[in-house]
């Protein structure tokens, strides 16, 4: 069911499995997961990702479900930045705005794709000046790799081989730890991030280079926090003590009704923190895997990124990549059951 081919590229669906029974099915169209099967506190397998279950519907639903994200993660105020004197105009796709690398962004190419075991997916992509009209040619090597205590490792390179350009990738899977076969909200949920403050934003959620603290903030989640207590999420949460290349926990998840805990690991510098506020909420339905229809707080993201708009903040930290200087990253969701 899928597959088939976006523009000239032929697509398929992976299937990634580990000695314990947890599966993760990825298209390489948009790097997609589409599915992730893990046990309850019972044993019981069931599937913690929303996703599409044909071609068809991937192209024509949410174009971040499960999507890996770029060449630019979250948005680019303007569409547009300047860049060692010089401006570079991008393609609106969110009103005024660039979202998520702009509508010739990672979510809507087609990967090269090669999978050299049951439990190992690498996928490439060459992203062109000419096509997304970002500085540079940089090239981006992703591995999704399943280990045999249920934790899913992200690891991407890019390599610029030209031009220097700002890049920033993330993971943009939908988790429902209760099981996305029922539509259920994530009422039940509870969310912890240990940062101390939020990106502040202007208009249309922009980022504006500066910080807001999160003493007394509704979203501070230093503190575990039930979302079902809590009102829609869609906030940048800079992490403290960030070393680059070295792994560290940015948010620990789990749902009491399921016993299922995710925790969350990366090497990148900032977490959004989404609760698909915003999901289904168009007048045509987006409807998932055994019929589903997606709806809004059905699931939340957790997406380790770089600074959204900081081509346009110099006061946040940049991150250009420049031939001989890649940029690599590691994001590893690690599955679990309340002890």
């Amino acid at each position: 069911r899928f597959q088939g081919d976006v523009d000239g590229r032929p697509t398929a669906l992976y299937l990634l499995r580990n000695a314990r029974g947890m599966v993760v099915a990825i298209t390489n169209l948009g790097a997609k997961v589409l599915q992730i099967v893990v046990p309850d506190r019972h044993g019981v397998l069931d599937d913690v990702a929303l996703g599409y279950d044909q071609l068809a519907d991937v192209i024509s639903g949410s174009p971040s479900m499960g999507a890996f994200v770029g060449r630019y993660a979250g948005r680019i105020g303007g569409a547009r930045f300047t860049l060692n004197g010089r401006e570079h105009r991008l393609t609106p796709n969110s009103g005024a705005h660039c979202i998520h690398g702009g509508p010739r962004g990672a979510r809507h190419r087609a990967f090269d794709a090669s999978q050299p075991d049951a439990q190992t997916l690498v996928l490439r992509h060459r992203f062109l000046t000419a096509e997304d009209n970002f500085p540079g040619t940089l090239d981006l090597q992703l591995t999704y790799r399943l280990s045999n205590d249920n934790a899913l490792v992200l690891e991407h390179e890019a390599t610029a081989l030209d031009d220097p350009g700002p890049a920033s990738f993330t993971s943009h899977i939908y988790f429902n730890l209760d099981g996305v076969r029922l539509g259920q909200r994530i009422d039940s949920h509870v969310l912890q991030v240990p940062a101390h403050d939020v990106l502040a934003t202007g208009t249309d959620g922009i980022a504006t280079g500066g910080r807001v603290s999160l003493d007394g903030h509704p979203h501070d989640l230093r503190q575990p926090q039930r979302l079902g207590a809590l009102s829609d999420i869609d906030l940048s949460y800079p992490l403290p003590s960030h070393t680059p290349e070295t792994l560290r926990q940015c948010a620990q998840l789990h749902s009491e009704t399921s016993g299922r805990t995710l925790s969350v690991w990366t090497t990148e510098p900032l977490l959004q923190v989404y609760t698909a506020g915003q999901l289904g909420a168009a007048a045509k339905p987006d409807v998932g895997k055994w019929g589903v229809q997606h709806r809004p707080r059905a699931a939340v993201c957790l997406e380790p990124q770089h600074f959204p708009n900081a081509p346009n903040c110099p006061e946040l930290p940049q991150n250009i990549v420049s031939p001989g200087q890649p940029y690599r990253a590691t994001t590893v969701y690690q599955f679990g059951v309340i002890g």
